[in-house]
């Protein structure tokens, strides 16, 4: 069975970013926990790409909103995008500032 525990987001400054994308092939069940101090605010939202290359280094350019992996950040606390089934070439994690503070982010996965 393939696991992944990836911190997608090292702790950094609450502004906008985006993660590195991750090859999500034979995942099938992803979850993923944002770690927030005091002043942060904004929303974790998980996208998806299909794109697909076997050229080494390929960077996806194609991001679409995976439908329900959303959630609001307000303030110090762990906030979680619940287990979400996934049949992805590509996932990333998006954050979207609106606040201060500082962030982590951290994917969960199993696939086969």
């Amino acid at each position: 069975m393939r696991q992944l525990n990836f911190n997608v987001i090292p702790l950094q400054a609450g502004t906008t970013t985006n993660s590195v994308a991750v090859n999500s092939v034979n995942l099938f069940q992803i979850s993923a926990q944002i770690a927030a101090t005091a002043g942060a605010a904004g929303t974790l939202k998980l996208q998806a790409s299909n794109d697909d290359s076997e050229a080494a280094n390929f960077v996806p350019v194609n991001w679409s909103d995976i439908p329900g992996a959303t959630i609001a950040v307000a303030g110090a606390g762990a906030y979680l995008i619940p287990n979400q089934e996934i049949c992805y070439e590509y996932i990333r994690a998006v954050y979207t500032s609106t606040g201060a503070g500082t962030i982590s982010v951290v994917l969960k996965a199993l696939g086969a």
